[in-house]
């Protein structure tokens, strides 16, 4: 079953694109209805359009928190949205927001990914964290979102190794490899099969 998304992103928005690419090579049976930034200058905005989908911003500068939500939502209901798809969305969603999206089997319908094993290094910097700490496995999490931070029902994890001669920005450039076809498989198996949550014993530890 074709599933309907709207993309939230916030900077150039690679997964969104691993997304789009994914859709227009016959790997995702998804639509992306909209892609939505709070970044007027994010490049991800002229990248979803090349895809040819509609691409707007809605500046949060200047507005509460709640007020820019409101706004977001309004854009966001102009369309049937079976999920939405947080990458690289650098706002907190408030439990109102998340509310809008609530399914009746209890989970919210946003999804978010988080580049590291959860519940391991949650927060803005997980690259970062995990490598300053000098974990030797690191790792990619998709998961349901819900009132706190990277936290929710997990979908799916990943692993990735740290090698010997690492900087920062190798390990974050095989983490953002493992992000990009991880993110569009999962969307392809909540296509396929619905919500499956990953087992408990299945979760990868750091």
């Amino acid at each position: 079953m074709s599933i309907r998304l709207a993309i939230l992103v916030s900077g150039r928005g690679s997964n969104m694109e691993s997304i789009l690419r994914a859709i227009k090579e016959g790997q995702l049976d998804a639509k992306v209805e909209i892609v939505l930034s709070n970044n007027p200058e994010a490049l991800a905005l002229p990248t979803a359009r090349k895809y040819g989908v509609h691409a707007i911003a809605v500046d949060n500068q200047g507005l509460s928190r709640a007020e820019h939500e409101a706004r977001v939502l309004k854009e966001l209901s102009e369309y049937e949205i079976d999920f939405v798809v947080l990458a690289g969305y650098m706002r907190i969603l408030t439990s109102n927001f998340l509310q809008k999206f609530k399914h009746k089997d209890g989970y919210f319908r946003v999804i978010n990914i988080h580049p590291s094993l959860l519940p391991a290094f949650p927060g803005a910097n997980a690259y970062e964290d995990a490598f300053k700490y000098g974990s030797l496995v690191s790792g990619i999490t998709v998961h349901l979102a819900d009132e706190k931070v990277d936290h929710g029902p997990i979908l799916a994890q990943e692993s990735f190794p740290r090698l010997e001669g690492d900087t920062l920005e190798t390990f974050r450039q095989r983490g953002l490899a493992v992000e990009h076809k991880l993110y569009p498989k999962v969307l392809q198996s909540i296509a396929k099969h619905g919500i499956r949550l990953l087992p408990q014993e299945e979760m990868i530890r750091q």
